[in-house]
């Protein structure tokens, strides 16, 4: 019996004639051994591409660790977590973090990723869970295996937010984190992170500094402020124990003196205290700022001065020329500056460095770095008289 062969080699037909026999049969052997390889590599290839078949290895683990750093705190949060992260894999990166808020329970989930494996499509994530209200980690879910099964976000969290400002007592909120994108979820809306209002009124009671800014809105119940720097918004319930002063002068303000515009410190020398500033100019912020020269417990800050010219005139007397402004400058911008003579005479305080301390060195010291208080029944005089005098260079 004959068995004729049609093969294709170097674009010619070749017909071949064979017996059967054993030529027939090394050709059928070189057939079934291309066959295998190419099977092979048609699964080889189902293996590492397909979920179906690739390699998957899953493995979840109870915990009970007491975190060391606040959960809040991204960056020292970070750290922590991406130590305990290279024990399971190493080179997994933080890369997604969620924060859930309610009055029920507050817990976080933070995600480890990984899917550079020199060009092999391999991926490996973890999963930590958070219970914030015991600061503890509770379980942890490792998973290694095809890009396409294991899936994470790629980028890198490095943000240095304070996820505390963007969580209120009583409210849901929900936080996710990916990459450099911080997306906020309150009672299941998605607002904007420059529209979410942090409420600090705790935070002055416990005396926890927490704000600063200028008011944005006043209403029956809140004080509304934002802070140009980090574009963050605050408030603060006015029907709370809270005393509002002006800041330059120590002078208690009514709640209805504060007006759109004001600048509101929440950092004072005292508890529960408040500063305001208002945006006066000219002659009545000047009169403002002198009172503040007169204060020997200032509440918030005192005038820092410039002197320009120091003239002895006797051993008990000398004239010192001052520039000064308001007190926060970046806040009240176009405020102006103003010039003063003050009179230092033989019942001054002047306390310098270098061990000055009479009228007759004065001469001597350096004017860029002082601080003077006034007599507080002077200061609508032509030339003021000081009460104390500081210099911080006397060399």
């Amino acid at each position: 019996m004959l068995l004729i062969v049609f093969l294709m080699e170097n674009n010619y037909l070749k017909v071949m004639v064979y017996k059967r026999g054993f030529v027939m049969k090394e050709k059928i052997a070189i057939i079934v051994s291309v066959l295998i390889i190419i099977v092979s590599i048609f699964f080889y290839s189902l293996i590492e591409n397909n979920d179906d078949f690739a390699p998957y290895k899953c493995k979840e683990y109870n915990k009970d660790y007491e975190l060391a750093t606040d959960v809040y705190d991204l960056s020292k949060i970070k750290n922590e977590l991406t130590n305990i992260a290279q024990e399971y894999e190493k080179g997994l990166k933080l890369t997604f973090v969620q924060y859930d808020i309610n009055e029920n329970s507050k817990t976080a989930t933070f995600q480890f990723y990984k899917d550079d494996y020199n060009g092999k499509n391999k991926a490996c994530l973890l999963t930590m869970n958070i219970d914030i209200d015991k600061n503890k980690m509770t379980k942890i879910k490792f998973e290694k295996g095809n890009g396409k099964r294991v899936t994470g976000y790629s980028n890198e969290i490095n943000s240095l937010e304070k996820i505390s400002d963007y969580i209120n007592l009583n409210e849901n909120i929900k936080i996710i984190i990916a990459g450099e994108d911080i997306t906020l979820y309150k009672d299941g809306q998605k607002i904007k992170k420059n529209d979410f209002v942090k409420d600090i009124t705790n935070n002055i009671n416990e005396y926890v500094y927490n704000g600063n800014g200028m008011v944005t809105e006043v209403n029956d119940d809140n004080i509304i402020f934002e802070n140009q720097s980090n574009n963050k918004k605050y408030s603060i319930d006015i029907n709370n124990d809270l005393k509002f002063v002006n800041g330059r002068t120590n002078d208690e303000i009514n709640i209805n003196e504060i007006k759109v515009g004001y600048y509101i410190d929440t950092l004072t020398q005292e508890q529960n205290v408040i500063s305001v500033l208002s945006n006066i100019k000219g002659e009545e912020l000047r009169k403002e700022l002198m009172k503040n020269f007169t204060l020997e417990n200032p509440i918030y800050l005192t005038v820092s001065p410039v002197g320009t010219n120091m003239k002895i005139i006797n051993k008990n007397k000398a004239i010192l020329t001052i520039t000064y402004g308001d007190l926060l400058s970046d806040y009240n911008t176009d405020s102006g500056e103003f010039e003063m003579k003050v009179e230092i005479n033989s019942n001054t305080k002047i306390e310098c460095k270098g061990g000055i301390n009479n009228i007759e060195q004065l001469g001597e010291v350096s004017l860029d770095i002082i601080k003077i208080r006034l007599d507080k029944n002077t200061i609508n005089n032509e030339i003021p008289v000081a009460t104390y005098f500081m210099s911080s260079n006397g060399d």
